[in-house]
């Protein structure tokens, strides 16, 4: 419709101006009214024909019609809008592929030629009369016909090409949906998260599972991934060399959007297109920290277990010996009359063999864990009991102060005198580690999840000195210790206890801060906690 607004109104602006054909203009307003009436009409039925390629076929007919309409006013054979013409035929091969094309070309050739001819015998009476030859008519009509043809093969060919092209992109878009959409199922279930970076270092992808492990969404992770993931990512842009042999693994330590870390596996490689080149990098990474801790825990129960065995066979050797030499020393101090310096040394080999003694029970304690007692332990009165006998201890001074927070009702099974021993060196190293005073905080309180079993978590706290990050991962390990004089054996002893109980203790310490010991105990199951009821709270 464009197209015939722009041709008829050209040749009615000319004609008005200039009176290039010998009829009124009345006749091309009234072929381009026609036009627009044809289209509104073709319109109209789109909607109502079932089968839409009569229409096309009834449309490009028409237009032929008309066509050949204008071309017998212009003048026939003299006519400059015969190439109309060739717009019809490229028009049906482009709507009705080759075989429209083709019928477009006949029907051309037909109504051309017929028009031809009937302006050779004068059959149409043309208001512009010029004499032809007979071979200059068939001359043009043979012409004609070959570019129609022409014409019709080469846009049915391409036309074909097209359709063939689209049919194909179609199916490569389908399988291109289907390995979308499985790829996104892909990165959905795996349970390693996964991002990828371009190679300015922004992210383009991230999976569920990284959202999980770190708790950022996409959008959030592209703002934050700096203080994420540190210098992890930045110092594998310095590794692509190394990257395009194979992918580099290592271990890397990351802040979740809650402000607590993890220890991530992450493995690096190169992320290439389908011409090899390099786009970016791809990181896949998972949470080992548990794991690492369970490993921890195995090596440390590796080494309790070595240690122990060799611990005993020694005590049980020294123990003897020593036993006979501390029973003579006190017959001879009990029968001599000493004075003075023999006095003294006689007191301080005594006292020496007594500490042996002890060094050795504990030795034992270690080496020997009594097996758990399996007895109903009413929570706070153990720790009340304890509290009670640090307070009369040597170690304790009028600075320290304690506030205790246990909520009532929290009961336990298990061994009350190896539990309240434990609770002993955990609160009396808080009481050295705070020799100048402090405060000492115990609370207790039921936890767990539909998920996880009901614990108890037992919480102790001091404000003392502190333990350094690089010793936290020795401090259970047997006859490690910083103190003069200490075994080492205290918290060794601590931690094989709660293990017995099928529990947990984990540590927590800054530097001249303080240091809270973290206990993890499996409640009763058929206990019941009241909702409403008040926790026992106490300050000595």
């Amino acid at each position: 419709m464009v197209l015939t607004t722009f041709v008829v109104g050209t040749l009615i602006f000319f004609q008005q101006r200039y009176n290039i054909y010998p009829f009124k203009t009345a006749i091309l307003y009234y072929v381009l009214s026609s036009v627009y009436l044809l289209t509104a009409l073709y319109h109209y039925l789109l909607r109502r024909f079932r089968d839409p390629l009569i229409l096309a076929y009834l449309q490009i007919s028409i237009d032929i019609l008309l066509i050949t309409f204008l071309v017998h006013i212009t003048g026939g054979i003299d006519s400059s809008f015969s190439v109309l013409y060739h717009l019809a035929i490229v028009a049906a091969s482009i709507i009705l592929y080759r075989r429209g094309g083709y019928l477009a070309a006949s029907l051309s050739s037909i109504l051309y030629g017929a028009m031809l001819d009937m302006q050779y015998y004068n059959a149409l009476h043309l208001v512009r009369s010029q004499n032809f030859t007979a071979g200059q008519v068939f001359y043009q009509v043979f012409i004609s016909i070959v570019s129609f043809y022409v014409v019709a093969l080469l846009s049915g060919y391409l036309s074909e090409r097209l359709r063939t092209a689209r049919q194909e992109l179609q199916k490569k878009s389908m399988d291109f949906e289907d390995l979308r959409t499985m790829q996104e199922h892909i990165l959905k279930s795996v349970a390693s998260g996964i991002l990828t970076m371009d190679l300015q270092g922004n992210i383009t992808s991230w999976n569920p599972a990284a959202e999980q492990i770190t708790g950022y969404s996409y959008d959030e992770i592209k703002k934050h991934w700096r203080e994420t993931f540190g210098n992890n990512i930045r110092e594998l842009y310095g590794r692509s060399d190394s990257l395009k042999e194979r992918p580099y693994r290592f271990n890397g330590q990351v802040y979740k959007k809650d402000n607590t870390s993890s220890l991530l596996g992450m493995t690096a490689s190169l992320l290439k297109d389908e011409t090899d080149s390099v786009r970016g990098i791809i990181l896949t990474f998972q949470d080992i920290t548990k794991l690492v801790e369970m490993e921890d825990q195995m090596r440390r129960q590796e080494r309790l277990a070595t240690v122990g065995s060799l611990v005993a066979g020694i005590a049980h050797e020294i123990r003897n010996p020593l036993a006979s030499l501390s029973g003579s020393i006190q017959l001879l101090q009990g029968e001599l009359k000493l004075t003075g310096d023999e006095k003294r040394l006689m007191e301080i080999v005594v006292r020496e063999t007594d500490r042996l003694n002890a060094i050795i029970t504990d030795f034992l304690e270690y080496a020997r864990p009594r097996n758990v007692q399996s007895e109903y332990i009413a929570l706070q009165a153990v720790m009340d009991e304890t509290i009670m006998l640090l307070k009369n201890s040597k170690d304790f001074n009028e600075n320290i102060r304690i506030k205790s927070d246990i909520a009532p009702h929290i009961r336990l099974k298990g061994d009350a005198q190896r539990l309240r021993q434990v609770f002993w060196n955990l609160l009396i190293n808080a009481c050295q580690a705070m020799p100048r005073g402090g405060t000492i905080t115990v609370t207790a309180s039921p936890n767990g999840s539909d998920q996880e079993p009901a614990v108890c978590e037992i919480m102790l706290s001091d404000t003392g000195q502190g333990i350094e990050r690089d010793l936290l991962e020795k401090i259970f390990d047997p006859f490690f210790t910083t103190k003069i004089g200490g075994t080492g054996l205290g918290l060794a002893i601590a931690y094989r206890i709660i293990e017995d109980h099928q529990g947990t203790i984990s540590v927590d310490s800054k530097a001249g801060e303080g240091t809270r010991f973290t206990i993890r105990l499996p409640l009763l199951v058929e206990q019941v906690f009241t909702p409403n009821g008040n926790a026992a709270r106490s300050d000595v």
